[in-house]
């Protein structure tokens, strides 16, 4: 039986996944092990700042994505949300 193909788009997400996966698992960690809103809001705005100084701006919102979907596979969706909402230039 063939399967079919995977989207492009769904590719693409897979294939950053891979080149990001350093940053997005110290990233989902460090945001997962906030106690209060403030250093929630705190850890987002760091690693979502680390992020762009190392790979651009044009990286941006793809990790953002990435980074929402993996904290939401730990369970976090409060977290998720919240890197979601998070405005850059806060």
């Amino acid at each position: 039986m063939m399967r079919g193909r995977k989207s492009g788009r769904v590719a693409d997400k897979q294939q950053y996944r891979s080149i990001y996966v350093l940053e997005l698992a110290r990233g989902s960690s460090y945001i997962a092990s906030t106690l209060s809103p403030e250093s929630l809001h705190a850890a987002i705005a760091e690693v979502l700042r680390d992020f762009t100084l190392q790979y651009g701006d044009d990286a941006f919102q793809l990790f953002r994505e990435l980074l929402a979907e993996n904290l939401e596979d730990r369970g976090n969706r409060a977290a998720a949300q919240a890197v979601w909402d998070f405005e850059p230039h806060e």
